[in-house]
């Protein structure tokens, strides 16, 4: 079963401004018509190099979406890389770190 496939069911679940998710090596994105709405990067045991969810479309669940998809995806519990930003602390519930 290829990735694309396995994950699929994803976008059943995803908004209808959700128009295209795109699923390459350590990156997963979702996009609208016109923009990103939120994109992840991450490392095969589940590391999180970075999140993003564009301002207009935070607090609707985005991003625990894309961590979801880091799970699916690796087999791992996602977890914060350093540095962590203060948003980036209140989702995965850790301190922030400066990026020295």
């Amino acid at each position: 079963m290829s990735e694309c496939t396995k994950l699929s069911h994803h976008l059943d679940n995803l908004p209808s401004w959700i128009t295209e998710v795109s699923r390459i090596e350590g990156v997963v994105t979702y996009k609208t018509l016109d923009s990103t709405a939120g994109f992840v990067r991450f490392q095969n045991d589940g590391g999180v190099e970075y999140i993003f969810v564009r301002g207009l479309y935070r607090r609707q669940g985005l991003a625990q979406r894309l961590l979801a998809e880091v799970a699916e995806i690796t087999g791992q519990t996602p977890y914060a890389l350093p540095p962590i930003s203060p948003l980036g602390s209140k989702l995965f519930k850790v301190p922030p770190t400066s990026p020295n």
